[in-house]
Order: structure tokens, then sequence, then C-alpha cells
């Protein structure tokens, strides 16, 4: 008997195949409910805003921005178009310029964009209780040092002394490290363009002991005056003892964490780096006078090798780096020691009160100041608020002045307004920390 090689196929079971086949009509499914109960509910906070901005098409996810060319000696910020990462929030109402803001700080957490973008509208009491809402239940926000500095910011801003003590304990609790001090409000700092009361005060010819008096009544000044310039372009030279006098004076202000001027420091300093190659046979107030130098000019590198040098030729431990406060070191005197930098106190832009909208008249002085500057720094201690709108068109003009290879350096922002900053997508290396 011969048997087949190969089996029939079994015959086809239409009813199966029937039931095999796609539904061609809609099923319930309560995963669609509850996404459009989402839809109609809206997002509630930055993050969700983020979230939903991604998920849409826009015109900007269709072609690239094109930037708008502006005239020539126009300073009125027109466009803000920033190229990255993708937009999360895109501004375009009628008759209104664009904003396109790039994806949020990492350092961010949900909990802090929220009151950021609260306290930025103007409601501080809310942003307050989005704060103590999110550090009371949402672990995210527990562990953003932040998000606490903002709230420490906001109970500060509302004179709440209470509130602001109970955190601290609270604080030193979760991060087992001293919590932020109480600080009474200061006065606020002399508007932008306007003389800043002080001293000037200029060494000329060579240092020596002659120079122990002109020091002296330098130091004097420093009791007296919130700032004080000192001008050291017209040094021509100096012996031992003449540099030990004003490394000594120097350290001292630096160890006050005074706000001193240092101006046109470049000459002299390249005469003690000269002599500093001779070794110990140079002396060691040449050393200590350079490398002080060093630290008012926040040149950390170079400080590094030269206080190793200075240790192998004295056989003493190097030196430590302990630079000034920003505001008299890395932005102002970089700012000051520009060329042709005058003694009208002018060095800093500094911004206060209450910054709104895109035509702010103190953003707009950003561009004037920016002109014969390499560096740029922005003191925003006397800010109280910054909106949304003014701080997209903050992050223009910085996106402006990089292009032209500036330095932009935000000084004194504070934690409630930094993490709005961070949101809109400036970046944290242009924020300097003010010394504690």
């Amino acid at each position: 008997m011969a048997f087949p090689l190969f089996p029939k196929s079994p015959g086809k079971d239409k009813a199966a195949s029937a039931k095999r086949k796609l539904a061609l009509t809609p099923q319930h499914d309560a995963r669609d409910s509850d996404a459009r109960n989402s839809k109609t509910r809206g997002p509630s906070s930055a993050r969700e805003i983020a979230e939903v901005a991604k998920s849409k098409p826009s015109a900007a996810a269709k072609a690239p921005p094109v930037p708008v060319p502006v005239p020539e000696g126009d300073s009125r910020d027109r466009d803000i178009s920033v190229t990255g990462p993708p937009s999360f929030v895109v501004l375009s109402p009628a008759g209104q310029s664009n904003i396109l803001v790039v994806e949020a700080h990492p350092g961010l957490c949900a909990v802090l964009e929220d009151a950021a973008l609260r306290y930025a509208n103007g409601h501080s009491e809310h942003a307050r209780q989005a704060l103590e809402q999110g550090l009371a239940n949402d672990e995210e926000a527990k562990q953003s040092a932040l998000a606490w500095l903002a709230l420490f910011d906001v109970l500060q801003r509302e004179g709440d002394r209470a509130a602001f003590d109970q955190l601290a304990l609270q604080y030193v609790l979760a991060f087992e490290r001293s919590a932020p001090s109480w600080e009474e409000r200061r006065p606020k700092p002399p508007p932008a363009g306007r003389a800043t009361p002080g001293a000037y005060f200029a060494l000329t010819g060579k240092l020596s002991s002659t120079s122990a008096t002109p020091i002296a009544n330098m130091l004097a000044a420093t009791a007296k005056h919130p700032q004080v310039r000192l001008d050291l372009g017209s040094l021509t030279g100096a012996d031992d003892v003449g540099a030990r006098l004003l490394a000594d004076a120097l350290m001292k202000l630096r160890k006050r964490r005074y706000w001193l001027i240092l101006q046109h420091p470049e000459k002299i300093r390249a005469a003690l780096d000269q002599a500093a190659k001779q070794g110990r046979e140079a002396g060691e107030g040449y050393w200590t006078l350079l490398l002080e130098l060093m630290q008012w000019q926040n040149d950390h590198k170079t400080f590094e090798d030269r206080a190793l040098d200075f240790a192998i030729a004295f056989e003493v431990s190097p030196p430590s780096w302990e630079p000034p406060p920003v505001t008299a070191g890395e932005a102002v005197v970089a700012a000051a020691a520009r060329p042709g930098a005058g003694i009208d106190g002018a060095n800093v832009l500094a911004w206060e009160g209450t910054m709104v909208g895109p035509t702010d008249p103190q953003l707009a002085k950003l561009a004037e100041f920016r002109e014969g500057r390499n560096v740029l720094p922005i003191d925003m201690s006397g800010v109280d608020r910054i909106d949304f709108v003014c701080a997209g068109h903050m992050l223009n003009a910085i996106s402006r002045a990089e292009s032209q290879r500036k330095t932009v350096q935000i000084l004194g922002a504070s934690p409630i307004i930094r993490a709005l900053l961070l949101l809109i997508g400036i970046s944290s290396r242009h924020f300097i920390r003010k010394a504690q």
C-alpha cells in the first residue's frame, strides 16, 4: 500500500477564520475615556505642559525657525528663536512675537516648575502653597535642594520669620547641613548707569616701602565706603617689600569679602610673572602678590600651577584657592580690567524691582551695555520678580550676546527667580553663586 508523503492540509474553518478577523467596529476602552478626560481637563503643571506640547505638531516642528533680521542699531528684541532640544512651550498669540522655550533644566522638579511660573505671574501666595505642599508630599520635590531654597526665598520676601525658622529645622534634618540664614531686607543697589558711591585710588611709580602710606589710606577708605576702586595701571615696578605690602592689603580685603574693583592689573602682573621665573631668588613678596592678583582676577588654572611652583621653591604648603566674592571678583574685575574702562562705576549692569513684558526698559539696556565689552555681568540681586515673557526675551538677548562671542554672567538671582530662568532655557553656566 502506498502512503502519501505529504499529508493533506486540514480544511479551512470559515467560522474560525471569521473569528480571527480584526474587528472593524470601534470598541470601548477605559483608557480612551481617561485620555479624553485628561484632554478636557488640560495640563495643570509646567511638566504636563511640556508633555502636551511635545505630542502636538507645531509650526516650529514642521520647519526650522527662520530668524528675523534686526536692523543695525535696533536694540529691541522682536523674536526669540532658540535652537537645541525640542521646544516645550510655544507662545504665539496674535500680534505678539513667538517664544520658543527649550526643555526644562534637569535639576528642576514639577513642583518647583509650577511654583516658579506662579511666582512669575505675580501669585506669590500660590507659589508658596505649591512649594509647601510639594515639600510635604512629593518625593521628587523633597530631594530638590533648589525647591527648598525657593521656599526660603518666598518666605524671606513675605517677611514670615517664624515659618522660615521652622523650615530651617526641616532642611537640616533633610540634608544634614546648615540652612540658609534669615537676612534683613537690604537697600536696593543704585540704578544702572549711576555712579556708585566709593573712593578711587591709583598707585603710581614703583611699589616700595614708600607705598605704605597710600596703601594704608586705601585700606582706611574701605571702612567708610561700600566700594573702592584701586588702579594699578601706572605702576612701573616693585621691590620685594612693596610687593608684600600690597599683597597683604589685598589679602585682608579678600578675607573681609570686600567689594574692591581692581583696575588694570595686567602690567604689574606680567612683570611679577617674569620675576617669578627666577624661583626663590625672586623673593617671597613677588610670589605672594602674583598669587593674590590671580585670585582677584579669578584665574584659577594659572593659580594652581603657580601655587605649586611657589610651594616647591620655598618648601612650604601651597596656598589654597580662596577667591574674593564674585561681585568683586570674577565679574567686576574682569569688566573693570578691560582696557579703556572708566572709573564711573558702570562696570556691572544692575537690574531691580519688577521686570515685565518684552519691552522692559531695564532689559533694553543690555544691548547698549554689551557694546565694547567681552564680559557682561548682570546683577539681579535687586530684582523682585521677572515675568515669563520678559524672561524669554532675556534668553534671546543672551543668545545674541553669545553669538558675538561675549560671556554673560548672572549674579545674585534669587532661587525662585533662578528656577524660572532655568525653566525658560537659560543655561546654569551663566549663574555665578555669590559667596555665602
